[in-house]
């Protein structure tokens, strides 16, 4: 594992697993074969593949730490029946699809019984044909690169932005009407293709708005220096930018033109939303407006309980990331309470059975082909120049 240092008990359970590991191979005539298998007793193992480092660690560090606050509120509450428990491990996939794909083989061959993956979509693209094939239930939290569910085995407790009325739709037509923009360029992370495939959404919602798109511009995950791309923006001076970009892209680009003095609304997705994001951009964040499907501030039972338990366990409220690893937990555990045992079958089939889930945004979530599905309209948010966030309009 490499990213995060390990905690000492963090570091047992990896000691413990690599020993059981090694046992099932000696006794494999025994029927410790490791297929289907929930990793011994009472213990339900779940392998979590996540960017720890890099670009995407923004969302990946609060996805693992969501994940765990479920994993001891499941565990405390006794919600699988007593004497069962789940545990986590998680390795840092860097944001590397060639590391998910090695990390994944790894937790199918020792037996867990369930993996979550997949911040970022190219990582998701590489593995659902391997989830597939290895037929391990697996929960995407975060990646939203378009048909990507197959249920049985792969489900996302995602609602997709870029869904048709979603999240882009409805804070275009927002913005369109507060402020009637005339023109707007689209600056996208280009080889990031959920990024690419939201961009299209981006844009259809623009020009249905009847907003001309004077240019699209092409930017890499790789790029620290968007200075160039900035005096481009600034030589068309759109009333809007999109920026179809990951998050911490966003934030330099921001800053790189509202320091050259760019004084047209900027427009992201949700990847913006944490407070490392800010820090990359600092006040010229100021004005960005983000749709978001989950605030600490919402006032129901299910999302106070949830900011409570983050807030014990990390000193902070938890963002929306962290709100995705948490779903992801607890709708493995409302299919495993269903299947009544840690199978992988039996476990996959359970989950291809629930209709809905309830998530920590205090809304429900139903599921339709492994998808979820949110019919509710969503916040915007608007960064602050002090660091805060407030609702817009």
């Amino acid at each position: 594992m490499t990213g995060c240092p390990l905690s000492s008990k963090e570091k047992a359970v990896k000691h413990g697993r690599l020993f059981a590991t090694l046992a099932c191979v000696a006794l494999a005539l025994a029927g410790c074969t490791g297929t289907n298998a929930a990793g011994g007793g009472d213990v339900i193992h779940i392998g979590l593949t996540n960017p720890l480092t890099g670009a995407a660690a923004f969302a990946g560090v609060p996805v693992d730490r969501g994940a765990r606050v479920a994993v001891d509120e499941i565990n405390s509450s006794g919600f699988l029946g007593a004497g069962k428990k789940l545990e986590l491990t998680s390795d840092d996939s860097t944001g590397d699809a060639a590391k998910a794909i090695a990390q994944f083989r790894g937790f199918a061959s020792e037996g867990d019984v369930a993996t979550i993956c997949c911040t970022v979509s190219t990582e998701a693209g590489s593995l659902a044909p391997l989830v597939q094939r290895e037929k391990v239930p697996t929960v995407v939290t975060g990646a939203t690169l378009p048909g990507l569910t197959a249920p049985p085995y792969l489900y996302r407790t995602i609602a997709l932005p870029s869904s048709p009325g979603g999240m882009y739709d409805q804070l275009v037509d927002a913005v369109a009407a507060a402020y009637r923009p005339r023109t707007a360029v689209v600056a996208v992370t280009a080889d990031n293709g959920g990024q690419v495939d939201d961009s299209k959404v981006w844009t259809s919602a623009l020009q249905r708005n009847k907003v001309s798109i004077v240019r699209s511009i092409d930017t890499f995950t790789a790029d620290t220096d968007f200075s160039a791309v900035a005096a481009q923006i600034m030589a068309a001076a759109p009333d809007v930018l999109v920026e179809s970009m990951l998050g911490s892209k966003s934030a330099l680009l921001t800053k790189a033109l509202r320091d050259r003095g760019y004084q047209g609304r900027i427009l992201s997705s949700y990847g913006v939303a944490t407070p490392p994001i800010f820090e990359a951009g600092g006040p010229a964040m100021a004005g960005t407006l983000f749709p978001i499907p989950f605030t600490p501030l919402a006032d129901n039972d299910r999302t106070r309980t949830f900011v409570k338990l983050y807030r014990n366990a990390h000193g902070v409220d938890p963002d929306l990331f962290a709100a995705q690893g948490y779903n992801a937990v607890w709708f493995l555990a409302e299919g495993l309470k269903r299947a009544g045992k840690a199978d992988r079958a039996a476990l996959a089939q359970a989950l291809s059975a629930l209709p809905s889930f309830p998530s920590v945004s205090g809304n429900t979530y139903s599921m339709k082909d492994g998808q979820a599905v949110l019919s509710d309209k969503v916040q915007f948010l608007q960064w602050n120049a002090d660091g805060t966030q407030r609702l817009w309009p």
